[in-house]
């Protein structure tokens, strides 16, 4: 089975890349993303609206935030934002930013290969939120947020992907918050067979798009055994509709070793939970926050600030299980796992799968140096942070492997690839 294809890809016009390219969609909250379109409003973001961006003053169904989205795309295309592929090719892609930069290379991967465990998952997905993204596919008929994937190092990725960046840029821009996007077109002659066959067999790692991933699959399998996707229509199914692009999704394979992950913390309202903040504390050893990172292997950090601002730090200690061995022995201590066991599911109730307004998953601090605007930046007046040790790439491949399944928001890669520089459009009949 032939595991990435080059697709007909449209690429971003120079002219437009201050506008159109958007913030990765789940590191803003609804607010920020509707705040972002009123600023640009060409940026793809209003392409790729969900549900829950919807103003209160203008509500949609879900099928007319498609039809909008559709609308959208439509206006961009009008003014000529995307340069039309003239053939299917490959691409590679480079994001930098704050000293740290990652090369991949875009294509389209196989959704057989996601169908057979090919692609590895670490995390579980809703179904309401796949067949949403399904049903993008359908009625906005585009992709153009590349699935992000983790090649192993003895693939030689990395240093294929040097060959193939050695000359000058087609694209290379800046977006408003720093990230330098830089895209090289692959010719025919750059020796991409061997990167093809060295990627063949071997095990590919989502590291971010799991429910878009899930909803190509779930996309494909609409179009090839009927005609279209749930409706509540019970009248029967229409015959298959078979399109160039199903068969593939658009994505970016990294090497493993250039990504850098980041931890989600979990934080919670200090006002609803100081009851269980005061419980917590009694069994912990209060620290000065620059004693916060000479923790042992099984203390987590509890930061409170309370409705004064006054900050105070304490080490919890969330023993270790020692009754598994093996992969499930990884999974069962990792952080975030016995921080949902532990604390959140026995003393809150929680399912970090439906928190709701009562948990907020944080991400951006991977360390807490006691300096105030890192502190600041985690913990607001009013909260309780549970900090958390990040998941390493070793401890991700082997619950990958082993299909294996973390809690909600284990892994945070940073950067994350943005929407509105490729455009994938083979989705139609």
């Amino acid at each position: 089975m032939q595991l990435i294809s080059p697709l007909s890809l449209d690429l971003i016009d120079d002219a437009w890349t201050a506008e159109v390219p958007s913030p990765p969609h789940d590191a803003l909250s609804p607010a920020d993303r509707l705040q972002h379109l009123e600023k640009f409003p060409l940026s793809y973001l209003g392409v790729t609206r969900a549900p829950e961006d919807v103003a209160s003053d203008n509500p949609m169904t879900p099928a007319e935030l498609l039809g909008a989205g559709r609308q959208s795309l439509d206006r961009l295309l009008d003014r000529n934002v995307f340069n039309l592929a003239p053939a299917p090719r490959y691409f590679a892609y480079r994001l930098s930013i704050d000293g740290h930069s990652q090369t991949g290379l875009v294509c389209g991967v196989s959704v057989a290969a996601y169908d057979n465990g090919q692609i590895r998952i670490h995390e579980r997905t809703k179904q309401d939120r796949a067949l949403h993204l399904a049903r993008h596919l359908d009625i906005v008929g585009a992709q153009s947020s590349p699935i992000a994937l983790a090649a192993r190092t003895d693939t030689g990725l990395a240093g294929h992907l040097d060959a193939l960046t050695e000359g000058p840029p087609d694209l290379d821009f800046v977006s408003p918050d720093g990230l330098r996007q830089q895209v090289w077109t692959v010719d025919e002659s750059s020796p991409i067979g061997v990167i093809e066959s060295a990627l063949a067999d071997e095990p590919l790692y989502l590291i971010d798009g799991h429910h878009r991933a899930a909803a190509a699959s779930v996309h494909r399998a609409s179009r090839v055994d009927y005609g279209g996707l749930p409706d509540g229509d019970s009248s029967g199914k229409p015959e298959p509709q078979p399109a160039p692009g199903i068969d593939w999704m658009l994505s970016v394979i990294f090497p493993i070793e250039d990504l850098r992950n980041q931890a989600f913390h979990r934080v919670l309202p200090f006002a609803t939970n100081e009851g269980v903040a005061e419980r917590l504390i009694a069994g912990a050893r209060s620290v000065a926050a620059n004693e916060v990172n000479s923790r042992s292997t099984s203390e987590v950090p509890l930061g409170i600030r309370n409705e004064d601002s006054q900050l105070s730090w304490h080490l919890i200690d969330l023993p270790l299980d020692s009754s598994v061995s093996g992969p499930s022995a990884i999974l069962a201590n990792l952080d975030p796992v016995r921080v949902q066991q532990q604390i959140l599911e026995p003393l809150l109730g929680i399912d970090e799968t439906r928190a709701g307004d009562r948990l907020q998953h944080r991400a951006g601090v991977s360390v807490v140096d006691g300096s105030a605007s890192d502190a600041g930046a985690l913990i607001g007046p009013g909260e309780i942070a549970i900090v958390t040790r990040p998941v390493t790439m070793e401890q991700l491949m082997t619950a990958s492997d082993n299909g294996l399944v973390m809690p909600p928001k284990s892994t945070y890669f940073l950067p994350k690839v943005r929407s509105g520089v490729f455009l994938h459009r083979k989705f139609h009949v």
